[in-house]
């Protein structure tokens, strides 16, 4: 289990959140876990002290329901406590009322599971008109790692690997108009080997560095990409690599990722030999790192 270290605690509102959704979850004996910005910043900065990127403090939740009513109960629980409101336009969206008078803290909970349809999307009742791709999230689930928020209280939180698969999920549903999951997955790239993998890199894994000529940044994507890949099932695998293997659309994610490598000499260069180890890692190619075009 990893902990939260005591000099970056996580902020007040945050832990309360976690604290209400966890005790409604019990009592209906559900299990769900952080994902999203959220979990990044959780483990990236709160355990390992590194930067995560844009600062949140929207949570992001996915709970495991097997049919819609268990759902609804987990979110009428919530309201019964008089510290949460329903979004009346968004299904999956509370809010958690600012004691002070300040914002309301969006809380968005996000059913996967039993719910789901074929090819992995759910289609949110009574008419089913709004559809989201879930795929990614059992695995993310399966693997999500155990986090004590404050001494006494854990929280399921999803692993980096779960991480970047549930950001390349969601960039190829929203990234035409929105490159915040690309930008979050060059901060998993990038942070990887930081994050608890230096050892692994320089051990068990070592063939790795070894195949990008000792370029630990390389070593540390392509690293990500094998465990992503180890965890991924096979309608995940498939939409990931469909991106990939999209000349247009993976163009696309170059020039997103590169927007958070902009420091980097040749950003959009960066981002390409990132994406192409993550992708040889992912799909267990062994690729030369000198020709990743």
């Amino acid at each position: 289990m990893l902990s939260v270290a005591r000099e970056r605690p996580l902020d007040p509102v945050t832990l309360e959140v976690l604290r209400q959704v966890d005790r409604a979850a019990r009592e209906l004996a559900l299990d769900y876990f952080v994902v999203g910005a959220m979990a990044q910043d959780i483990l990236l900065n709160n355990v390992f002290g590194l930067s995560a990127g844009r600062a949140t403090r929207d949570v992001d939740l996915a709970v495991a329901v097997e049919e819609w009513s268990r759902f609804e109960a987990i979110k009428a629980r919530l309201v019964e406590t008089g510290l949460f409101n329903s979004d009346a336009k968004v299904a999956h969206r509370l809010y958690y009322r600012a004691v002070s008078g300040g914002r309301d803290y969006p809380l968005d909970l996000v059913p996967f599971g039993g719910v789901e349809l074929p090819g992995s999307e759910i289609a949110w009742p009574p008419d089913r008109a709004v559809v989201m791709n879930v795929a990614g999230y059992g695995e993310a689930f399966t693997s999500a790692i155990l986090v004590e928020a404050e001494p006494g209280f854990a929280v399921r939180v999803a692993s980096l690997p779960g991480l970047a698969i549930l950001k390349l999920i969601a960039w190829t549903d929203r990234g035409a108009s929105d490159p915040r999951d690309a930008i979050d997955l060059a901060i998993l790239l990038r942070q990887y080997e930081a994050a608890g993998n230096e050892e692994r890199l320089f051990g068990t894994e070592i063939g790795v560095l070894d195949i990008v000529n000792y370029d630990l940044d390389l070593a540390a994507a392509r690293l990500l990409g094998m465990d992503a890949g180890r965890i991924a099932a096979p309608t995940t695998r498939g939409q990931i690599l469909a991106l990939f293997n999209d000349p247009t659309r993976l163009d696309h994610l170059v020039l997103d990722v590169a927007r958070e490598l902009r420091a980097t000499q040749d950003a959009v260069s960066a981002a390409g030999e990132f994406l192409a180890q993550f992708k040889a890692g992912f799909h267990g190619v062994r690729m030369n790192p000198k020709n990743t075009a």
